[in-house]
């Protein structure tokens, strides 16, 4: 009774044994979340699309222009239906203006963007007086003006521009290109290091649980053969 007490203890020691060696390998640890804390006080919004409009008032038929697509508005008070908002800083020769977004087209982040805002200069020839949206008060000059956003009007492109403090509207022929801000997306999950992280067992788990099975039920099957059988009551030697 005590020597069969004995090999069952040593069966169970030599399960837990290889239970513990392959513990490391079975749970295999998360990939760490890679995020930016947003600074204390400040709240960003992207423009997802290019028809996110940047208004003077809480009024839509006050708009301005469209925010370049995948850029910022610095969000200073997020209200139900619109938000107060400020786009661009004062860094010469660019300045910041203020207005509204709807917050139903703002896609808010919780982390400061590296680069907020587009800074951009463009430079056009007028010639006519009273060809643009606005008041008129670039036509004639060729300078390069610093660029805010754009907008359709009867069907010609406006680019919304500003220069020393002054903005008004300068006719277009065609878009401008910029690069495309991408931090706002998701960043796809990396796996940790040897192994898929796919929630799952893998490969190398499944043969070492396998093995562990086929050594237990060795030692199984050599304590069965190794036991000896009890003498009947009225066996004589």
């Amino acid at each position: 009774m005590i020597v069969g007490m004995k090999r069952l203890t040593i069966l169970f020691a030599v399960w837990i044994g290889i239970v513990i060696a392959a513990l490391p390998l079975l749970v295999t640890p998360a990939a760490p979340t890679a995020f930016t804390a947003r600074a204390e006080g400040e709240v960003y919004a992207v423009a997802e699309t290019s028809e996110v409009w940047f208004y003077k008032t809480e009024n839509e038929d006050d708009k301005l222009f469209c925010i370049p697509k995948t850029y910022y508005v610095k969000v200073i008070a997020r209200g139900e239906r619109f938000s107060f908002c400020e786009y661009l800083r004062d860094i010469t020769p660019y300045k910041k203006v203020s207005g509204y977004c709807l917050t139903d087209s703002l896609t808010f982040v919780d982390f400061v963007p590296q680069r907020p805002f587009l800074y951009r200069e463009v430079t056009v020839q007028y010639v006519l007086p009273g060809a643009s949206l606005g008041n008129g008060s670039f036509a004639g000059k060729e300078e390069s003006f610093v660029y805010y956003g754009t907008r359709y009007e009867d069907g010609q492109l406006y680019f919304y521009v500003g220069k020393n403090g002054e903005f008004d509207y300068i006719p277009a022929e065609e878009e401008i290109t910029f690069e495309l801000n991408t931090d706002y997306l998701p960043e796809p999950e990396t796996p940790a290091t040897g192994s898929k992280n796919t929630g799952g067992l893998s490969a190398v788990q499944i043969v070492l649980i396998t093995l562990a099975a086929v050594a237990v039920l060795v030692v199984a099957v050599f304590v069965a053969h190794g036991k000896k059988s009890a003498p009947p009551e009225n066996f004589e030697p």
